[in-house]
């Protein structure tokens, strides 16, 4: 997506203030996906976000049902979003409804109670199937969900940016049949995109840390190849990846360590890239070991595990930082949760808040906290990877939806 298409996008698309009236009924549709472990949400930062969201509409006078989801069907943060509610509760400073049911009799039936102010939280989207099924938007609009939810609202917001690339119900399927706005939250990232879009990659430097290795070098390979980075720094897994490509550094225990991993594949691809790219790709030349000592990448062996990156690649990455305009974070450089490792992480995070900072991912968005930074920074996206992956060019049918609503409406 160019910058000049998304401002036509931002300029098309209604906002949230078209969509609040006293006694109408919203359909919200947030994103507070979080991570959890053992039934407890460790990060909340999505839920502070997109309670901004659901004060405007509840000071507004509005009655709002929420559609949100946990997790995916099969994994361990695949949750009712009861545990939710008191962290909704505690950033709106007011009490909501909650209801164990999407689309069954007595999810209608408080629906159509809701009085003006009130908010319902409906149960975890994906605990219907279709939800998790991908189809077009005309598709998804017959789909039970939007049938038996839409004729009781009168408008659909859509405010859940790390959702946007999913062709799914609850993202594209009520636009199709009803008058849509974009939230507050989603409005403000495409807004920070069209920042990043306007650089043309002048002046912008991408910190890719952390351990989803396929999507990192997936989004990082369109950025690349689209322009819209001048350098890539890498760190965390993603890091020992680029490194063991550039280096060679495969002994027989290593490459058996890599290939039990499944790593095998995207140390090939990350050769690919710095060979292609090299002149704009920067890796790790020490790492921070678990013995607490510093090693050079040469030296490199499965009995010193890297869990940060070392001092050196930490003073030349802050070299690269201070040539920056604009720096995106995404992902840590290291194991962040034990503070012996989180020292690059937090040292880049402190050089790269002197810059137009854009932040990306629960364990980043928790460093910066950590860091004394969160508040420095230009933006802070509720889409992770996400907001990377849509500079690079995937395409977001949230907004594809959103417009033709817009042109079918008249919002």
């Amino acid at each position: 997506m160019s910058n000049m298409l998304l401002n036509e996008v931002l300029n098309q698309l209604p906002n949230i203030n078209k969509c609040l009236e006293k006694g109408k009924k919203l359909i919200i549709r947030i994103d507070i996906n979080s991570p959890i472990i053992n039934g407890k949400i460790i990060d909340d930062y999505r839920i502070r976000a997109h309670s901004y969201t659901l004060r405007l509409a509840s000071d507004a006078g509005a009655r709002t049902v929420v559609l949100a989801h946990q997790g995916r069907p099969g994994q361990d943060d695949f949750t009712s979003l009861e545990v939710h509610k008191p962290y909704i509760e505690k950033y709106l400073e007011r009490p909501i409804k909650f209801v164990d049911d999407i689309i069954g009799p007595e999810a209608r039936r408080q629906i159509k109670e809701l009085k003006d102010g009130e908010i319902l939280l409906l149960e975890n989207v994906r605990m219907l199937s279709e939800e998790v099924i991908e189809k077009i938007p005309e598709a998804q609009a017959e789909t039970m969900l939007v049938k038996k939810l839409a004729p009781l609202a009168d408008y659909y917001v859509f405010d859940g940016f790390a959702v946007a690339h999913r062709s799914q119900p609850s993202v594209v399927g009520f636009p199709m049949v009803m008058p849509s706005c974009m939230g507050p939250v989603f409005e403000k990232e495409l807004r920070a995109l069209s920042v990043v879009f306007e650089k043309r990659g002048k002046g912008v430097v991408l910190l890719a840390g952390g351990a989803k290795i396929p999507d990192t070098i997936k989004a990082v390979e369109q950025l690349l190849k689209n322009g819209f980075v001048e350098k890539v720094a890498f760190g965390g897994l993603v890091g020992f990846i680029f490194t063991v490509a550039k280096h060679g550094v495969l002994n027989a225990a290593l490459k058996q360590e890599v290939e039990k991993g499944g790593y095998l594949p995207y140390v090939e691809r990350a050769r690919q890239l710095l060979s292609k790219y090299g002149e704009k790709i920067e890796v790790p030349v020490d790492f921070a070991v678990s013995q607490n000592g510093r090693i050079d990448v040469d030296a490199f062996s499965l009995a010193q595990q890297p869990l940060d990156i070392g001092k050196s690649t930490t003073i030349r990455y802050k070299e690269v930082i201070d040539q920056a305009e604009v720096v995106i974070f995404s992902g840590p450089m290291g194991y962040v949760e034990d503070e012996r490792f989180a020292t690059g992480t937090l040292e880049l995070l402190r050089a790269a808040a002197k810059k137009k900072l854009i932040l990306g991912g629960g364990h980043t968005i928790l460093a910066a906290e950590k860091a004394g930074v969160i508040d420095k920074a230009f933006h802070v996206s509720t889409g992770g990877r996400a907001f990377i992956s849509t500079i690079g060019g995937e395409e977001m049918p949230a907004v594809k939806a959103l417009l033709t609503s817009a042109a079918k409406f008249r919002l």
